[in-house]
């Protein structure tokens, strides 16, 4: 039998290969066979060692080899130099083009057999197919040399599989260093230098550069979370070095080849390489501005740095709520101590302030000394005037009565003091910038006379004014949150919600516009002013109440660490149980996980008295409610503006629990599930997608049941990144506190729902009507919700404590008639949680806030 072969076929092959006139076709093709053949036999061998993650034993070897034909063609760049290299096409850099596309098939047919789950669609296949048909691209245009004097920056890839190989978890940081210099910086000189020999190489070389940006950002932003023997200032201070002599030989490869390709003619050119650098420019800035505000707290615990110099809560609303009295024992996070001598005042029984970063503490501590041991005189000259010479003075006497960590933070910090209080730590940072704008127009002598009128002074600010009662600016509170010592996951909550930025800005407005110029308003003023004066400052900075700090402030003690070690500790003197807790808006940057073992933790009534017990916090959320479901079950009442008005006036939302609910079970906010995790393949994906194709375009009568069950296997790793935020929907925001012993799943599907909670059915003995593998737990019923046989076979209406509906409603015709059933079937006070592909009001504006 004949076969016939298309001879036009095999020439369109021969020219992609770079081969339509070489007699030596045949050898490039067994070339390309044998690389295919020994990627499997080393995968193999790899294999049997069982070493490390085998997702990167192939990796390991076509790397290894890459940088081998990389040094190669650098000695050629050394000794040729590098456009004669580039342009000169040679038989290595044809077999170089060739050995990278063997591996790349290879990763992809091996790894959809045995790594499947680490071959993801766009740094797998993707990747890989888009370096198949550039390297056919090269092939066929004689390019191949292009390819090869890039290999060198393979060394990076090296240096991670190895790791990978060897088992180490961690990304080395020789990894990012060498990614930084042969990713970013060789490879925008070669891009640059290859663009007189062709413009598709350069707009290919560009896009890369892009890439390579993200990954080098992602890499940078979780290798400085990572605690090592290098700080992480030196660090950010070594890349920031780097990015900066990066972007200045960016600039000037820019420059040189506009002045030789494109001085007299061809502006358009010459606006597109501008536009180019400048967003490359801005992108590696942001790297860096990143890294720092995601960071910036904990670089200043760990480093036992200030960051709030003033308590920037107004202790006049929790006073007004709380009713702090005598039998009060209260916890509260000491910031910059402030408001826990404040509190004093009130006359608790007993105050524990707690706080991760000791450098606040060791404020604090100071102020108790100076309250102790020194006249109200020097206490004032100290803490409002920052009189550094008295400070001195009287350090040697007060240091005797410190704790060792007050000792040597004020040994080594007295500059602190010296260089005004008012302007210390993160949060002073921006008033120090604005005090020398502020004294210029005259703000700082307007501020100090305290008329209690708004300053209309000035034409600079009046603009300034108006511009902050625009949501203009808030894109750009991201960049300037931590100079008041804002983190930046906190101003997302502002824009989360749609027109709350608006809220925000006319919130603002209002503090610029009168707020800050009320005659107590001591958190402005403080900024404004540099300093307090007597007739305005905090409370416990009056004479008047001096004499009855000192007898108190022996009631308060200092705890390092989390709110949960020091409820847990209970370190209070008296043994009582805490009755009030005021964690000001720490729980506005946690994640629900951090936020539910708090909870969890702290309303535990072995610590919480849980009748008298109180608990207020504040947010940048807005809205009817709290921002966290965590917190929304803890059922806390809003505090009107009107009613209690705050002087700081930047908190949008403020929240307090007057008592909780009899049946509340905390310890249910304390189970640990085992993580449920699935990852999709590429294989699954092209499945499921044939499969809804065809389902689509068949002409026979549809069948729901025959529909999913042809994808039943691989559903799950197809809709997990389609289906977002179910874990949330089932670990947080269904109230497990209430303890609900039945729970009607309707639209349970493959079960995934029940993986996220399985620990929290079982300790709850929650009977599930659901298939899930729980046979003494579960109940399975098919049918439709709306019809009553179905109904029937499921507890009786108007008893179920928990009804879940997980993304199934919008999909179910009579969707109105199934949402009244699920009301209907529960009990008063039962719950019906509903998550589903509508659009919520609390939602990220951008994935980037996620």
């Amino acid at each position: 039998m004949a076969t016939m072969i298309d001879s036009d076929k095999i020439d369109t092959f021969k020219v992609l290969m770079g081969l339509a006139d070489d007699p030596s076709l045949s050898h490039r093709l067994q070339f390309l066979c044998a690389n295919m053949l020994i990627c499997a036999m080393i995968y193999l061998t790899l294999r049997l060692t069982k070493l490390g993650d085998r997702a990167w034993y192939l990796t390991v070897y076509s790397s290894g080899v890459a940088t081998s034909f990389g040094i190669y063609f650098m000695q050629q760049v050394y000794l040729n130099g590098v456009y004669n290299t580039m342009t000169t096409e040679t038989e290595w850099s044809t077999y170089a083009c060739i050995f990278f596309m063997a591996y790349c098939a290879m990763d992809l047919v091996i790894g959809s057999y045995e790594y499947d789950e680490a071959i993801d669609y766009k740094d797998g296949w993707v990747h890989h197919f888009f370096f198949i048909a550039l390297l056919l691209w090269l092939l066929a245009s004689g390019l191949t040399s292009l390819f090869a004097i890039a290999l060198i920056e393979e060394v990076p890839t090296v240096i991670l599989a190895l790791a990978r190989v060897s088992m180490s978890p961690k990304t080395p940081f020789a990894f990012g260093l060498s990614f930084f210099l042969l990713r970013i910086c060789y490879h925008c000189y070669i891009t640059y230098a290859v663009i007189e020999y062709s413009t598709v190489a350069f707009v290919i070389g560009v896009i890369l550069l892009r890439s390579h940006v993200k990954w080098f950002h992602r890499w940078l932003a979780s290798h400085l979370k990572k605690k090592g023997r290098m700080p992480m200032s030196v660090k950010v201070a070594i890349f920031a070095a780097l990015i900066v002599i990066q972007t200045l030989g960016h600039g000037f490869a820019v420059y040189r080849m506009v002045v030789k390709n494109y001085l007299v003619a061809a502006s358009g050119a010459v606006v597109v390489h501008l536009v180019i650098f400048l967003y490359f420019s801005a992108k590696m800035i942001m790297v860096i501005q990143d890294v720092y505000t995601k960071n910036f707290i904990m670089d200043a615990i760990g480093k036992k740095k200030v960051i709030y110099n003033i308590s920037w809560e107004d202790p006049r609303v929790d006073h007004q709520v709380l009713k702090v009295g005598p039998e009060d024992v209260v916890l509260t996070i000491s910031s910059a101590g402030c408001n826990v001598l404040d509190y004093m005042l009130e006359g608790p029984k007993e105050l524990v302030a707690v706080d991760f970063n000791q450098a606040q503490l060791c404020v604090l501590e100071l102020k108790i000394l100076c309250i102790k041991y020194l006249q109200w005189e020097q206490f004032w000259q100290i803490w409002s005037r920052s009189n550094y010479p008295l400070f001195k003075e009287v350090w040697p006497t007060l240091r005797k009565h410190a704790s060792k960590r007050c000792q040597e933070f004020w040994d080594d910090n007295g500059d602190l003091i010296r260089d005004n209080f008012m302007f210390a730590g993160t949060s002073g940072l921006m008033a120090k910038i604005l005090s020398f704008p502020a004294g210029f127009i005259g703000l700082t002598d307007y501020m100090r006379k305290n008329t209690g009128n708004p300053y209309k002074g000035s034409i600079i600010f009046n603009f300034i004014v108006k511009f902050l009662s625009s949501s203009a600016w808030i894109p750009l509170g991201k960049w300037l949150a931590p100079l008041g010592g804002v983190p930046e996951k906190q101003l997302n909550l502002v824009m989360k919600t749609p027109g709350s930025c608006e809220i925000f800005a006319a919130k603002i407005g209002e503090i610029f516009e009168k707020i800050m110029w009320e005659k107590d308003n001591y958190f402005y003023y403080a900024y404004v002013a540099g300093r307090w004066d007597e007739h305005c400052c905090p409370r416990y900075m009056e004479k008047k109440n001096f004499k009855t700090l000192q007898q108190r402030v022996g009631q308060i003690t200092l705890f390092h660490g989390s709110v949960c070690d020091a409820v847990t500790a209970m370190p209070q003197k008296c043994g009582n149980k805490f009755t009030v807790y005021s964690l000001l808006d720490s729980m506005d940057w946690m994640p629900e996980s951090m936020v539910s073992h708090q909870m969890g933790t702290i309303t535990d009534e072995k610590y919480f008295d849980r009748e008298k017990g109180r608990i207020f916090w504040r947010s940048f959320a807005t809205g009817d409610r709290a921002h966290s479901p965590v917190l929304a079950q803890l059922n806390p009442c809003m505090l009107p503006d009107t009613k209690y008005p705050d002087r700081v006036g930047w908190y949008l939302t403020q929240l307090w629990t007057p008592k909780l609910d009899k049946n509340f079970n905390s310890k249910n906010l304390l189970i640990e599930e085992k993580p449920s995790v699935i990852k999709q393949s590429f294989k699954g994906d092209l499945q499921v997608m044939f499969t809804m194709a065809t389902y689509g375009i068949s002409t026979s009568k549809k069948d729901a049941k025959d529909f999913y069950k042809s994808q039943a296997k691989v559903y799950d790793g197809f809709r997990e990144a389609l289906l977002p935020d179910r874990d949330n929907l089932l670990l947080y925001v269904v109230p497990w506190t209430t303890s609900p012993k039945t729970w009607v799943s309707v639209g349970c599907g493959t079960a995934r729902d029940i993986e996220y909670v399985v620990e929290h059915i079982k300790q709850n003995n929650t009977k599930l009507v659901k298939e899930c593998g729980l046979s003494d737990l579960v109940t399975f019923v098919e049918g439709d919700i709306n019809k009553k046989d179905v109904q029937a076979k499921l507890p009786p209406m108007g008893s179920i404590d928990l009804v879940t509906c997980s993304y199934c409603l919008t999909m179910i015709p009579t969707w109105k008639v199934a949402a009244k059933t699920m009301v209907d079937m529960l009990k008063p006070g039962g719950h019906l949680a509903i998550i589903d592909f509508t659009a919520k009001e609390n939602c990220y504006n951008r994935l980037d806030q996620a």
